[in-house]
């Protein structure tokens, strides 16, 4: 022991004398770059810059302002900075063979939108046919693209103006619509009394992420920590920011000068917490279901190659090539050395068994107490189980206690099926018993249900258990609680407002039933649902009274439609119903029960409201497109002949 002790020490001596250098070593000079000029958009990063998080993560950082001869991605590739702000354009870099990686999208929607005169009457895309409409062709802006493709507008049907970033344009009517930020442009109209008009894309299915925090590969794989180390300091500067507005305020007026007053600044503050949403999504949050979808706008548009891949763009998979050991992983690892120690002790010792009888009896004791703590270790955080040939339960983690609310008395004895969730199919435990029973392990995600009806989920890992002939004596079953994840992946298919299917569902529900259509020769209907003259009740009783106008119409969809029915919000007023298996007729008499109990419902303070419906049968061979322009001209039809009617065409 005196002669490990040796050998140790100095190492110790070295290993602490070279992290009391790196902690007085002076910190790493970086260069953020922003996409626009000082402003509350960019208020995270001035306050993990200012309350110190940047320094206490070992950076000095210098902040600079949109540089006009320069974006933030060549200022980056360049090394003449070494983070940048972005939109989503960087997914089409990425496509385009640009070394960048997203580190973290502050902005959950793109605050991007066309603004029209109230007076103008434009509500809507399809008014601005023959109009003259100002906006970039940047990158960026290929959200207006992608509506307009979406809506099947062609940019030969308005006139396209370049921007000119001056909102009096509006006014003096050089144009009847101009792209703006929904942080800034409204307050301006807003001060000067006059009234606008907002046409949003994400109204229409069109949904991108903006103000991405990026940097470049290279960076990434010089040092992924340190980058995972500057994104946090920077989120954490986020959080603090949006709780303390006012101090912000401050350093715009002073360290970092604005040219806005502060009822500008607090109208910016409130709109870009809206557009991080900072109580639904961890600030920063990346969806690769989300990327996928806007890569698919970009081949859409022709912008890349329909064979483009943005591979390598998010920031996580190079952490998940590099991150440390899982927990249970540890564990183990920790075990196997305290054993391999135990085990050198004991030779050691072996020598010297008279003189150390009493000090080999300690150690071991010592040993097999740390033993049993990291048993418990494992018990109390790894989700587990066994069971024998039958699946009946003969041993459970207190993890899994936990999570199901049984005890594990309550637990053994019990077949496995005592936490299987209605919801999952017979199929799904076919195929899990048809390969464990094999020998070959199953992995997968499984929904179960609590002792007390609520439901979790689990990424679920199943070994068959062989005795010494190799025969299957048992199976047991390692699990990671991923119920937070799926409650993510359904907030973001589901429609914020009405708690409907989102126009993003949609699409991706359309696109499977027309191939299970095709492959099975089954029928198909939809139906366009719109509410009669809905611009007068936000008119009349406000926004709010129009939102509850919503909700209620949207619960009478959800609770009169059949199971079979794929009820969503197709956008604004507009909700759209799926019909499977159904022909015309069938279709028409859903629409019309639906049509007569919106009529007889009474709105709370708006009264009787009516709806107008659009019926069409899908045709085989048809695109989607095909069918919902059927739809749409049923709908149309039936406002034109005086609404309050179903129509089928």
């Amino acid at each position: 022991m005196l002669l490990l002790t040796r050998k140790v020490l100095p190492v110790f001596i070295l290993i602490s004398g070279l992290l009391l250098t790196h902690a007085t070593s002076a910190n790493e000079k970086v260069v953020l770059q922003l996409k626009w000029l000082h402003q509350f958009q960019f208020a995270g990063y001035y306050a993990a810059k200012e309350k110190g998080y940047y320094a206490e993560a070992g950076f000095d950082v210098t902040i600079e302002q949109r540089d006009p001869l320069i974006t933030p991605t060549e200022a980056v590739l360049s090394n003449k900075a070494d983070f940048g702000v972005m939109g989503s354009s960087i997914i089409l870099d990425r496509m385009k063979g640009l070394p960048l990686v997203a580190l973290g999208a502050v902005f959950q929607h793109s605050p991007l939108v066309l603004i029209t005169l109230e007076s103008s009457k434009l509500l809507g895309p399809y008014e601005l046919k023959g109009k003259k409409v100002m906006y970039s062709k940047g990158n960026d802006d290929a959200t207006f693209f992608a509506m307009f493709h979406q809506l099947g507008i062609k940019e030969s049907d308005f006139t396209h103006i370049r921007q000119s970033f001056d909102s009096d344009s509006l006014i003096r009517g050089e144009a009847d619509a101009i792209s703006a930020y929904l942080t800034n442009q409204p307050f301006y109209f807003k001060e000067k009394g006059i009234n606008i008009q907002v046409i949003n894309p994400l109204n229409y299915g069109i949904d991108f992420y903006d103000d991405i925090l990026f940097t470049s590969e290279q960076t990434v794989r010089k040092n992924p920590q340190r980058v995972r180390q500057f994104v946090e300091a920077s989120m954490k500067g986020w959080r603090y920011a949006l709780k303390n507005k006012s101090e912000v305020f401050s350093w715009l007026a002073t360290k970092y000068p604005s040219n806005k007053s502060i009822d500008h600044l607090r109208f910016e503050a409130e709109q870009t917490e809206n557009m991080i949403l900072p109580d639904i999504v961890d600030i920063g949050h990346i969806s690769r279901g989300r990327f996928q979808r806007i890569a698919d706008i970009y081949k859409q548009q022709g912008l890349v190659a329909k064979n483009a891949s943005y591979d390598g763009v998010i920031f996580t998979d190079y952490l998940e090539k590099n991150k440390a050991l899982p927990l249970w992983a540890k564990v183990l690892f920790v075990i196997a050395i305290a054993s391999l120690l135990l085990v050198l002790t004991l030779f050691a010792l072996n020598r010297r068994l008279k003189k150390m009888v009493a000090i080999r009896a300690k150690e071991l004791s010592q040993a097999e107490t740390h033993l049993a703590r990291y048993i418990d270790i494992v018990d109390r955080y790894v989700i587990s189980s066994q069971t024998d040939l039958n699946g009946i339960i003969i041993d459970a983690s207190k993890a899994f206690c936990e999570v199901s609310g049984y005890s594990k008395k309550e637990l053994i004895g019990q077949p496995h099926s005592i936490v299987r969730h209605p919801d999952t199919s017979n199929a799904t435990y076919q195929e899990l018993w048809g390969t464990i029973t094999k020998g070959k392990p199953w992995g997968g995600e499984l929904k179960n249900i609590a002792k007390d009806g609520s439901c979790y989920w689990l990424d679920a890992k199943i070994d068959p258990i062989k005795n010494e002939a190799g025969d299957i004596c048992g199976y047991i079953s390692i699990r990671q609680n991923i119920t937070d994840k799926k409650q993510i992946e359904k907030l973001s298919i589901t429609d914020s407002l009405t708690g409907l299917n989102n126009r993003l569902r949609l699409d991706e529900v359309l696109v499977n039933e027309f191939k299970r259509m095709s492959r099975y020769s089954l029928q198909l209907s939809l139906i366009i649902c719109d509410i009669d003259f809905f611009k007068e009740v936000n008119d009349n009783y406000g926004h709010l009274i129009g939102d509850e106008v919503l909700v209620s119409i949207a619960k009478i969809l959800r609770l009169h439609c059949r199971d079979v029915d794929v009820v969503g919000r197709w956008g604004g007023e507009e909700f759209l119903i799926i019909c499977r298996e159904t022909n015309i007729d069938g279709a028409m008499i859903v629409a019309e029960k639906l049509r007569a109990l919106i009529e007889d419902h009474i709105f709370p303070q708006v009264g009787h409201k009516t709806a107008s419906f659009g019926v069409t049968l899908v045709m085989p061979k048809e695109t989607v497109e095909e069918a919902l322009k059927r739809a749409d001209q049923a709908l149309y039809r039936a406002k034109e002949s005086g609404r309050n009617k179903v129509v089928c065409q």
